[in-house]
């Protein structure tokens, strides 16, 4: 079966490849230098006193947009740590192409001369799949830069086997004006996994607030939702029990991970534990936490060292509430669902290239490894390893957009696999990886 994931990139990258033979023949610009004429005036060294903030090239975002995350008005006196942090800011904002900033003197007047450029962020939703016997298809769209307000919203229609749902949410990442984060989600999805597939009915509200330069991240999410399963479309059918379900998640991140066209530079540091409430068929209260470092590093013009380090464990819970990974997230060349479990830790590494880069197109071929260790159903630990290579194919002009192709060979595997026969004590079967072949893994963007 072709996974969600795989018939989404698909599915954007056909759409991007027809935008892409009609304007591939816009202007060729370096990954950190965009293509504008040269700043009128003369360099001005830092500190100095702006008198005007000029911008310039904005085609969809309100300048007021990109007011909000410089930090300093008109008539401040700025040094170079809070000019490069104004630049910092409004590259991860994500929805800016291009972002060049220069201090000058013109006409007796110190201006901070601010050439933009909007990426479109605008993008569609089509993603279908089938197998086992089970057909699914979700229609919808995403829009990073609602009415150029820096406002994320998506809406989503999800038909699978005959099963209405969806999924509605809406970001403010600046809410009330400060840099304050609201994220609200309803939806209604399900989610294929070994032995069944999960019909989640979930809303949830996270307000995170960023403070001391955007290197504190402090915040709280509630999410309620309900699980109700129907048949599997690939494995032997093995339903948990139903339940009903309040998760707290406090959250606390420090350290900030810059984005500088296509590369990222910097490390953070996130740390969620959860308490989950349940009541239903199996009623109780379970812990759950997450912690995650991510670190990137750029060398020269092009090169891209990239790194996760991320460990999660849950308390004893039904099969649907246990943590999964595979293929699709976390660790390249194994089945998706291939590890289920209530504890693991794992790493990927990735060497990035910016091969080549333009308005319309990007390549970053990759080498990567990941590598996983986690405690089976019954018990016993193990570990898994894989290597590969891959290359990005991006489109920079949009938001988050491009298709990922990477090939991945399993070298190791001491995971158990929990066979059929041993459903009724460990619960629903775990797929068995394909050893020491090439997987293909696909996906939209970057892998993390």
């Amino acid at each position: 079966m072709w996974t969600r994931k795989r018939r989404n990139a698909l599915a954007r990258a056909f759409a991007l490849g027809l935008l892409l033979a009609w304007s591939l023949w816009g202007s060729t610009a370096d990954a950190e230098t965009p293509a504008h004429a040269q700043v009128p005036g003369q360099p001005l060294a830092l500190p100095a006193r702006i008198d005007e903030i000029r911008i310039e090239g904005l085609a969809r975002t309100k300048p007021f947009v990109v007011r909000r995350e410089l930090g300093f008005v008109e008539g401040d006196v700025i040094d170079q740590h809070a000019f490069d942090l104004a630049v910092a800011r409004l590259w991860n904002t994500a929805i800016f192409a291009h972002v060049d900033a220069h201090v000058v003197r013109d006409a007796e007047r110190n201006v901070l001369v601010l050439r933009i450029e909007d990426k479109w962020t605008l993008i569609p939703i089509f993603d279908f799949g089938s197998g086992g016997g089970a057909f699914y298809f979700d229609v919808g769209a995403t829009d990073n830069n609602v009415a150029g307000r820096f406002l994320d919203a998506a809406a989503e229609y999800q038909n699978f086997q005959g099963l209405h749902g969806g999924r509605a949410m809406f970001h403010d990442p600046r809410f009330l004006g400060t840099r304050t984060d609201l994220f609200v989600k309803g939806e209604r999805l399900v989610r294929p996994r070994p032995g069944f597939s999960d019909q989640r009915t979930l809303g949830s509200v996270e307000v995170d607030r960023l403070t001391f330069e955007d290197r504190i991240r402090a915040g709280l999410r509630v999410s309620i939702f309900a699980d109700r399963f129907v048949p599997p479309t690939h494995g032997t059918a093995f339903y948990p029990p139903e339940t009903n379900t309040v998760l707290v998640e406090p959250s606390f991140r420090i350290g900030r991970v810059d984005t500088v066209r296509l590369r990222q530079r910097g490390a953070r540091l996130e740390l969620r534990p959860g308490l989950g409430f349940n009541w239903g068929q199996d009623e109780g209260t379970y812990v759950s936490f997450v912690a995650e470092v991510l670190a990137f590093a750029m060398f020269g013009r092009r090169w891209n060292l990239a790194t996760r380090v991320r460990a999660a464990g849950i308390d004893h819970v039904p099969e649907q509430l246990e943590l999964y990974a595979g293929g699709l997230d976390f660790i390249r060349g194994f089945p998706d669902n291939f590890v289920r479990t209530q504890a693991y830790a794992l790493t990927n590494v990735e060497l990035r290239f910016v091969a080549f880069d333009s308005t319309w197109l990007a390549l970053m071929p990759a080498v990567f490894t990941d590598a996983i260790a986690a405690r089976s159903p019954s018990g016993t630990p193990g570990t898994a390893l894989s290597v590969g290579a891959g290359l990005r194919v991006l489109v920079p002009k949009f938001v988050g957009t491009g298709a990922r192709v990477d090939f991945a060979i399993p070298l190791e595997s001491t995971l158990r696999a929990v066979t059929v026969a041993e459903q009724p004590l460990f619960g629903p079967a775990t797929p068995t990886p394909n050893m020491h072949s090439f997987q293909l893994s696909l996906g939209v963007y970057q892998f993390f």
